[in-house]
């Protein structure tokens, strides 16, 4: 859902640059639209190939981590284990020992507690570790900070992107078989997410403010075209939320 927000926002925004540039040429207000609507397709269609769709078929990193989550830690581990052949590996149950460097994992969605942490520190103390690392799907500032106030264990947080790039190299990423999403399925997805009573009001704000602005710029046609736009997006949410009822 979040790729297809990405998507839909990137060729709004293109869309609006590109009639912003066609309305300095001598065309009509239809040709200018549809100039404008196909230079977003164009361009919002290269953007996708070359930064969201995953290159030769492999896992993109973001459905990595959820796979990580979903599989646990021991799989996590299994994963580190088969890409550092080169390495000592170590299997201590709370962490793992990759030559002389002691690894936590955390992969939930969660974050690290203040208690997850002081557990961990407690760990290091018992095993005399004076350093180690928490590689997590899951990091902030909070935890960051926490962790300073150990003087006597040094912990560095990592994420889990370098493993990732290891895995991708030696080409032993796992392989998901995912089910494709029907375009009937997406469709009522974004839908049902866009067209809701609270967006009713921001969509009639808008059409507000897009009116009153086209009363002092040129692009007039270009305002109370979009403030139409948002109207009749309004009208689709309070109707949609009405049948939900």
């Amino acid at each position: 859902m979040a790729l297809i927000i990405d998507i839909i926002l990137i060729t709004t925004i293109t869309f609006l640059v590109s009639y912003i540039f066609l309305s300095f040429l001598e065309m009509s207000f239809l040709l200018q639209l549809i100039c404008a609507m196909l230079c977003a397709f164009v361009i919002s269609s290269i953007i996708y190939k070359l930064f969201f769709k995953d290159k030769k078929g492999t896992m993109s990193y973001r459905n990595f981590l959820t796979y990580l989550i979903w599989k646990g830690e021991d799989y996590a581990k299994t994963l580190i284990s088969s890409s550092n052949k080169d390495k000592t590996y170590e299997d201590r149950g709370e962490y793992i020992m990759l030559d002389d460097t002691a690894i936590f994992l955390w992969t939930k969605y969660g974050r690290l507690s203040a208690d997850t942490l002081v557990r961990l520190y407690r760990i290091c103390i018992k095993d005399d570790i004076k350093k180690a690392y928490i590689i997590t799907t899951n990091t902030d500032k909070k935890s960051l900070s926490f962790v300073k106030r150990f003087c006597d264990v040094i912990m560095v947080f990592d994420n889990f992107k370098p493993l990732y790039k290891k895995l991708r190299q030696q080409n032993i990423l796992p392989e998901v078989k995912s089910q494709k999403t029907s375009k009937k399925q997406i469709f009522s997805a974004i839908f049902h997410t866009a067209f809701t009573r609270k967006n009713a009001v921001r969509f009639v704000c808008m059409s507000i403010l897009l009116l009153a602005i086209s009363f002092v710029t040129p692009f007039t046609n270009y305002y109370i075209f979009l403030s139409s736009l948002n109207l009749i997006f309004a009208t689709i949410c309070l109707v949609t939320s009405i049948k939900r009822k």
